[in-house]
């Protein structure tokens, strides 16, 4: 299978996204360091970047946790949770935008909020 953030068109945002997904996998992958998945999955960012993106990634998953902690899934919608994310996180595509919801989900369910 191709990766999207591997073809020639690829655009940043695209780009971003995928290492977004990359960054907030879960599983196995999950013990190795962040920025040991990103290096190698993506080649061709120079590594500033790289540690640039995961600064702004940790400052989403800051966002996804104030959202869990307000009831999540239970007070508001995903429509919702679209809009308050992409405010700040607008290179954010519709699969990295689900992965951020299912994590509202799971640390709202989680923490019992």
């Amino acid at each position: 299978m191709r990766m999207p953030w591997k073809s020639k068109d690829s655009t940043n945002s695209n780009t971003k996204s995928a290492a977004y997904l990359v960054y907030s996998e879960w599983g196995p992958q999950r013990s190795i360091p962040r920025d040991q998945r990103l290096s190698p999955e993506f080649p061709g960012i120079p590594a500033d970047t790289l540690s640039a993106w995961m600064e702004e990634f940790k400052r989403i998953e800051a966002e996804i946790w104030k959202a869990a902690e307000q009831g999540g899934p239970r007070t508001t919608s995903f429509e919702s949770f679209k809009k308050r994310i992409h405010k700040t996180f607008p290179f954010m595509d519709e699969e990295a935008m689900s992965r951020a919801w299912t994590l509202c989900g799971y640390y709202t369910w989680h923490e019992g909020y």
